[in-house]
C-alpha cells in the first residue's frame, strides 16, 4: 500500500480510541491530570503514554508547561468540568503569558444536559478563553481527528500558547471513521519560521551598524526560538553587549565577555548583577529587543531604554513592536531566522568593536563578583540567601536545569546564579508572576531530560502551594532537588509594607521543617541552619534517586535585589 493510500484510509473506532491513537502519532509521553476524560484515558496505550496522576489540576498544567518548554514540544494535560476545568486557568494563563504550548483535554457535558444545571456544569468556552489561545470542542465525532490536528497547529504556530480541547461524553463514546495522523511539523515548536522582507533586514541592519553603542535585549522568544548561538554571533559581529529579559535568561554564558546579565527592576539592586545590564540599556543608543513582550519590570517602568533610544523590535508577533516604544524598525518573524539574515548581512560586521566592549565591561563585571562573593562567603547566620546560590551556582553544567519561583526567588536566581552553557534551561513564572509554580514546572522539566540535573528554588511562601505535588513526585520516582529558602514569612510583602507604612501585617508563617514534611510524603531531604551545610547537601542532594528537599533557614531581612525596595524610590510601582 502507498503512503498516500494509507494516509486517506480511515480508521473505524470510537472517538476516544482515536484521539489517543492521535496523541501516540504526535509522540505524546506524558498526560497530566486525574483520570479524565474517563474515555480517553482509558483508551490509552500506557505503554507509550504514560499518565501522571497530580494533586491539583492547576499543578498539571504547570508540569505541562515545564515539560514543553524543556522538551520543545507541546504538553499535555487534562481535567474533568467545572471546578477541575476552572482549576486549570492560573497554569494555562501562565502559559498564555509565556508563549509555552500546553494543550488541555477536558471532560464536557453532553449537549442534551447543557444549559440544564447539569452537575458541576460552566460554560467551558466561556471561562477559558481568556487564558488560551483557542477552546475547541468536539461536536460530531467524524471530527474528532481533525480537532486534535487544529489543537496542535493552533498551539505551536506564530506566538505557542496554551489550546484546549472540550470532550463531550456523549461524543467520546460514538463509533466513527476518522483518518488518523500525525502533521510532524506541529509536533514540535516552532512550528514554522516565518521572517521579515528583505528590505526591513537591510534597513535594521544599516542602522545596527550606524550606532555608536547598540545593545542587544534577549527575550523568551530568543529561547523558545532556538536564536542563542545566532544572538551570540550577531553580539560578537556588532561589538553590542547583550542583555536579556528574565525569560531570556539563559541564551549567553555569563563568562562571555558581552554578557551583562538580565536587566530591569528585579536584579539590578543591590548586590544584583542586572546593573550591569540596565547601565548598558541606559547608556545606548540603539537597541534591538528580541523576542519580548517588553513588559513592566524588565523594562523599570518603561522607563528603559529611554526616549533618545533607538529601538528595533523583533518578534513573531505584531502586536508586540511599538506597544511600549516608540519603534524605529519593526521586525516581523522568527527570532532566529531573523539573526541569520542579520548576521549575514555585510553591514553589521564591525572588526575590532567586540575587543572594545568586552574590555570596557571586563572591570565591571569583575567588581559585581568580587561584592557579590564578600556577602556570599561571610558565613553569616541565619544563612545568607546569596550563599545558597553561589554554592547552587558553583555546581551549574550544561546539563543543568534550574526552575526557580516568582517573588524574591526570581530575583535572586536571575542575578546570583551563573549561567554556564549557551541556551542553558532556566525556568521562571515570569509571564505572570505567580507563586507556587516552581515545583510543578520542574517535575515536568524532569520527565522531559530525565537525564539532566534539576534544582528547583523556591520559598516557603511559594512552596505552601505545592507541598502535596511530593507525594506525587514519590509515586511517580521523579528525582528533583528543590530548595526551600525558608524565612518564615512573605518576604516581598513583608518588606513591601515596611516600606511603604513602616510596619507590616500578616505576613510572618509558622516555622516548618519542610524536610521533615518530605520525609512524611515518601521523599528525602534536610533542614539547613548553618552556611557550610549547605554545599553537603547540596552534593547528597544532586546524587539522590529520590526528591530531595533542602529546607534552608535564611535571614527574615535579606531581600532580593530588587530596586525600589533597597531604596528610596517609588515603590508602589514595583510591586
Amino acid at each position: 500500500m502507498t503512503a498516500n493510500v494509507a494516509r486517506s484510509k480511515k480508521k473505524t473506532a470510537k472517538v476516544a480510541a482515536l484521539i489517543a491513537e492521535m496523541l501516540e502519532a504526535y509522540g505524546v509521553e506524558y498526560i497530566f491530570g486525574m483520570e479524565d476524560p474517563v474515555q480517553l484515558y482509558h483508551h490509552l496505550n500506557r505503554d507509550r503514554i504514560r499518565p501522571i496522576t497530580i494533586r491539583d489540576e492547576k499543578h498539571g498544567a504547570i508540569m505541562a508547561h515545564g515539560y514543553a518548554k524543556t522538551a520543545r514540544r507541546p504538553g499535555i494535560c487534562a481535567s474533568t468540568f467545572g471546578p477541575g476545568a476552572t482549576n486549570l486557568s492560573t497554569g494555562l494563563l501562565e502559559a498564555q503569558k509565556s508563549s509555552v504550548p500546553v494543550i488541555a483535554f477536558i471532560q464536557e457535558i453532553p449537549a442534551k444536559d447543557r444549559d440544564r444545571h447539569a452537575s458541576s456544569e460552566i460554560d467551558h468556552i466561556v471561562a477559558l478563553a481568556p487564558f488560551t489561545k483557542k477552546v475547541y470542542r468536539i461536536d460530531t465525532a467524524e471530527r474528532c481527528c481533525e480537532v486534535v490536528r487544529r489543537a496542535f497547529r493552533m498551539a505551536t504556530s506564530g506566538r505557542p500558547g496554551p489550546v484546549v480541547v472540550l470532550c463531550p461524553a456523549d461524543i467520546m463514546t460514538q463509533q466513527t471513521a476518522a483518518l488518523v495522523f500525525a502533521e510532524e511539523a506541529f509536533a514540535r515548536f516552532p512550528a514554522y519560521r516565518t521572517r521579515p522582507a528583505a528590505d526591513e533586514v537591510d534597513a535594521a541592519a544599516r542602522l545596527l551598524a550606524a550606532a555608536e553603542r547598540p545593545v542587544l535585549i534577549a527575550g523568551g522568544g530568543t529561547i523558545l526560538s532556538g536564536a542563542s548561538d545566532e544572538m551570540i554571533a550577531l553580539a560578537e559581529r556588532l561589538g553590542a553587549p547583550v542583555a536579556t529579559t528574565m525569560t531570556g535568561r539563559g541564551t549567553i554564558p555569563d563568562a562571555h565577555g558581552l554578557s551583562v546579565g538580565a536587566l530591569g527592576s528585579s536584579t539590578g539592586g543591590t548586590l544584583g548583577r542586572g546593573r550591569i545590564a540596565n547601565e548598558a540599556v541606559a547608556n545606548s543608543d540603539l537597541v534591538l529587543i528580541a523576542g519580548s513582550r517588553t513588559g513592566q519590570i524588565c523594562y523599570m517602568n518603561w522607563q528603559q531604554p529611554g526616549p533618545d533610544t533607538k529601538v528595533i523590535h523583533l518578534d513573531i508577533d505584531p502586536e508586540e513592536p511599538g506597544r511600549n516604544f516608540r519603534t524605529d524598525i519593526t521586525l516581523i518573524g522568527d527570532v532566529r531566522e531573523t539573526l541569520r539574515d542579520l548576521i549575514a548581512h555585510p553591514a553589521t560586521d564591525r572588526p575590532g568593536a567586540a575587543v572594545r566592549q568586552i574590555s570596557a565591561y571586563a572591570r565591571r563585571k569583575e567588581d559585581w563578583h568580587t561584592e557579590f562573593r564578600a556577602a556570599a562567603f561571610g558565613n553569616a547566620t541565619p544563612v545568607r540567601p546569596e550563599r545558597v546560590l553561589a554554592e547552587i551556582s558553583s555546581r551549574m553544567n550544561a546539563d543543568t536545569i534550574i526552575v526557580n519561583d516568582a517573588s524574591y526567588s526570581s530575583g535572586w536566581t536571575f542575578s546570583h546564579v551563573d549561567n554556564v552553557a549557551i541556551g542553558a534551561d532556566i525556568l521562571s513564572p515570569r509571564g505572570t508572576g505567580g507563586i507556587g509554580w516552581s515545583v510543578p514546572a520542574a517535575l515536568g522539566a524532569k520527565l522531559a531530560r530525565p537525564d539532566s540535573k534539576v534544582i528547583c528554588i523556591t520559598g516557603d511562601g511559594a512552596f505552601g502551594y505545592v507541598m502535596a505535588e511530593l507525594e506525587t513526585a514519590a509515586r511517580c520516582a521523579i528525582p528533583i532537588v528543590v530548595v526551600v529558602l525558608n524565612n518564615a514569612t512573605l518576604g516581598f510583602q513583608r518588606h513591601f509594607e515596611n516600606k511603604l507604612f513602616g510596619s507590616y501585617g500578616e505576613c510572618d508563617l509558622t516555622d516548618i521543617d519542610h524536610a521533615k514534611l518530605a520525609q512524611a510524603l515518601n521523599c528525602d531531604g534536610a533542614r539547613v541552619t548553618d552556611p557550610e551545610a549547605f554545599a553537603a547537601a547540596l552534593e547528597h542532594g544532586l546524587k539522590s534517586e529520590r526528591l530531595y528537599l533542602i529546607d534552608v533557614v535564611i535571614d527574615d531581612n535579606a531581600m532580593a535585589p530588587i530596586i525600589g525596595l533597597d531604596a528610596p524610590t517609588d515603590a508602589a510601582e514595583t510591586h
